[in-house]
């Protein structure tokens, strides 16, 4: 029987060949970051942008499946969105090291398109959840997985500003694909606009499929080979220490600053666990956060219009947090980095957000989230390439997507139960903001533990 490697090999190769790679490097690293920001877009952009979908389903399945003050329908389809998203980022590590990094965002583009133009045949709550819930979720979650990782194989350097491009994508994708989504509904109705975007989500992603490739392992060696060579003829080093030198830095590339080399050690690490801790709390106190902005706008007076702007700007901000914070932590660690974001997005949720009555005060909080909390999905690649090193990275990142099943499924349903059942005596709105800056405490103190279990000293760069 012939394995999966052996039936990749007999398929006609097109997009970026290794041939191609060899000749052209620099241009087959620009088209991977590329490919890979537009896979972000399509894929995270429409997760972005489930908010439109979750206002049309408030009105039309609220009254018809919902009695009074019972929890709507619709946070249930974003709810297995989500949660399946996450499920198959750990599926797709997988699948990533057995079939390739382009079959594998083949497949989610498939599911994605899939999920979205299925949706367009649906009357009822159940059905949306399999397809734009289960079908939509696990293809976004497969994208996501290479488009997230694949770039760093290709650079040694700049890694954090090079995935903040790609993961600024996402917010990229909100700002334009919600504006885009309302329009077709309002054109094509909501079942026309579904099957629509269906078709474009899967043609996109198949383009994009065709720009997915790693770094051939003859490149990334001739590139130690030619630093070795830099060194020794700049340093004037003996040759035993310009050998040790090199085998440091290929360690540290490959494994990171744990030396594992197996799944099974990534377990076993205890950096796993305080990362594993971190990312599955932030993650789902950011979707409830981007998820219930709008709604929080106008339990505390503000208009729709205004809440739909404050929702818009911490979207663009996400855009800009990325880039620039993925800047600065190639320069400060990104461990470092990770920790004092995410300290700064706590401290946001109970001093700026909770105590907030404004249009003003909404907008800075909005901008302030939006500018360190949208960190969170470059930061894990970057913490995880840290700790244990590029090889396996798909899968590593992957493993994270477990815990994340079960935090963002629970914490916007958590959530909503907050705002419907002490909505109407007006606590329910603060009590949502308490529960998000809980959440982010919790997860800041796991990523500052992570940053005592590396190094202990404070001005390291981890």
């Amino acid at each position: 029987m012939k394995s999966a490697s052996q039936i990749m090999n007999r398929l006609p190769k097109i997009g970026i060949t290794r041939s191609f790679s060899f000749d052209h490097p620099h241009a087959a690293a620009a088209i991977v970051v590329a490919a890979s920001f537009v896979g972000m877009f399509l894929g995270s952009g429409m997760t972005n942008s489930y908010g439109i979908f979750e206002e049309e389903y408030e009105n039309r399945y609220s009254n018809k499946d919902s009695g009074s003050g019972s929890i709507s329908p619709a946070i249930a389809i974003g709810s297995v969105h989500v949660s399946t998203n996450y499920l198959f980022t750990t599926i797709a590590g997988a699948l990533c090291e057995r079939v390739g990094m382009g079959l594998t965002t083949f497949i989610g583009g498939v599911l994605l398109g899939m999920g979205h133009f299925g949706a367009g045949f649906c009357t009822e709550v159940w059905q949306l959840a399999l397809t734009q819930g289960f079908l939509a979720g696990a293809g976004v979650g497969t994208i996501f997985i290479v488009v997230s990782t694949i770039p760093t194989s290709w650079f040694s350097k700049n890694q954090g500003f090079l995935i903040g491009v790609v993961h600024s994508g996402s917010g990229v994708g909100g700002l334009v694909l919600a504006p885009l989504t309302r329009f077709l509904i309002n054109k094509y109705t909501l079942t026309g606009a579904l099957k629509i975007l269906g078709v474009i989500l899967a043609v996109g992603i198949t383009v994009v499929s065709l720009g997915m490739a790693t770094k051939p392992d003859e490149l990334v060696d001739q590139e130690e080979e030619e630093n070795i060579d830099r060194i020794s003829t700049a340093d004037s080093v003996s040759e035993h220490k310009v050998s040790v030198l090199a085998k440091k830095r290929m360690s540290v590339r490959s494994f990171g600053v744990r030396d594992v080399h197996s799944t099974g050690g990534v377990l076993r690490s205890q950096e796993f666990w305080y990362l594993n801790v971190a990312v599955m709390l932030a993650e789902a106190a950011f979707y409830v956060v981007l998820f219930f902005l709008p709604v929080y706008a106008i339990g505390i007076g503000l208009t729709s219009e205004q809440g739909a702007l404050i929702a818009g700007v911490a979207n663009g901000a996400t855009i800009v947090g990325r880039i620039t914070i993925g800047y600065i932590a190639d320069l400060s660690g990104n461990i470092n980095m990770f920790f004092i974001t995410h300290l700064l997005v706590t401290l946001s949720c109970f001093f700026l957000w909770f105590p907030a009555k404004s249009l003003m005060v909404m907008m800075v909080f909005a901008c302030t989230f939006g500018l360190f909390a949208g960190s969170l999905t470059p930061m894990v690649p970057l913490c995880s390439v840290t700790l244990f090193g590029q090889n396996g990275l798909a899968n590593n990142v992957g493993l994270l997507g477990i815990g994340m099943v079960l935090t963002t499924s629970a914490a916007p349903v958590i959530a909503r139960v907050f705002y419907e059942k002490l909505g109407q005596n007006g606590a329910g709105y603060g009590t949502v903001a308490l529960f998000c800056g809980g959440v982010y405490l919790v997860a800041t103190l796991s990523i500052f533990a992570l940053r005592l279990c590396v190094s202990r000293k404070p001005w390291a760069k981890i």
